[in-house]
């Protein structure tokens, strides 16, 4: 009786430390979210601790919000894909060869936008009271933006960006080559039928630098940026610089009219001194006319006469 009521009480023992090492091992996955971009191939982790085999479990990979569940089913030894959803059939697979020390991570290639969600690792048949891991997967979308010069306005130049394609949705700001943010600058926000979005921004500049056009998500901690150089000869001109070409524009016209002023009562003296000599020459002409010339007479004749330089 005594022998019977030891080998027992050791059986309740071992029993009860079978069992209890059972209950401590539960599903361990990562509390942070999983962020990927648009086309990445990402690892859901998921794994039994205390380090057991997983290759005799049933593990299920889950996205509850869709129908049917199943991300990825492995029983028996194999995988499901006959139970999968079709949106996940030939995109996901387990680590086999590691199953055996309780990885039980999820690969899942080409990630979509519609990706986004929690996923679930599973594992129905652990004798635990933690038998799931939930984990967030965030699908990030990005593109580089595009700056253009829309044109000249008031005294500055409109500068406009636009990206799109991007996902959750972004914030875009100007920033100049100090890092100064532009405090002026206005955004507009659109979402296509897929759900990403594109977003586009104006702003005005009234001074040659390097512009920065920056689009950024901080949930998913990404940011693309695209500079612009304005010259200083796409700016319209100021209210001081058009004074100046007044003023300017003025001075030479009063240069011009001293100039041909000048000019001018240069060639009226000039003309004044033709008259002038001109009137003289013609007295001393008058004169010779009156006076006449001597005129000599034939040879033998013995006599000398006088003729008019002119006829009467």
């Amino acid at each position: 009786m005594k022998s019977s009521t030891w080998y027992f009480l050791v059986w309740c023992i071992g029993f009860s430390l079978i069992t209890t090492g059972l209950s401590q091992l539960q599903v361990v996955g990562q509390k942070e979210p999983i962020i990927a971009l648009l086309g990445d191939d990402v690892i859901l982790p998921c794994f039994l601790r205390p380090s057991t085999s997983a290759v005799d479990q049933t593990v299920e990979w889950q996205r509850r919000d869709l129908t049917p569940k199943e991300v990825h089913y492995y029983s028996d030894g194999r995988d499901n894909p006959d139970v999968h959803n079709p949106v996940y059939k030939g995109r996901t697979r387990l680590f086999e060869e590691e199953l055996k020390s309780g990885n039980m991570s999820l690969k899942l290639t080409g990630v979509k936008h519609t990706d986004n969600g929690f996923f679930t690792c599973f594992v129905p048949k652990l004798v635990s009271t933690v038998k799931t891991s939930v984990i967030q997967l965030i699908v990030g979308a990005v593109s580089q933006p595009v700056i253009s010069v829309v044109g000249p306005k008031d005294y500055g130049v409109v500068l406009k960006c636009d990206s799109g394609g991007w996902f959750p949705k972004p914030e875009m700001t100007w920033v100049d080559s100090d890092g100064n943010i532009l405090p002026d600058g206005s955004t507009e926000t659109e979402t296509d039928s897929e759900g990403r979005y594109t977003v586009r921004g104006h702003v005005t500049v009234q001074k040659t630098d390097m512009f920065t056009c920056r689009v950024q998500q901080q949930k998913i901690n990404h940011k693309m940026e695209t500079e612009i150089n304005v010259p200083g000869g796409v700016f319209p001109w100021s209210r001081g610089q058009k004074a100046g070409l007044i003023i300017g524009v003025l001075a030479l016209l009063a240069v011009a009219v001293l100039v041909g002023l000048f000019i001018w009562r240069k060639q009226k003296k000039k003309k004044a001194e033709l008259e002038e000599r001109k009137t003289e020459l013609e007295k001393k002409k008058a004169e010779l006319g009156v006076t006449g010339l001597p005129v000599l007479a034939p040879p033998g004749s013995g006599t000398v006469s006088f003729h008019s330089l002119y006829p009467c």
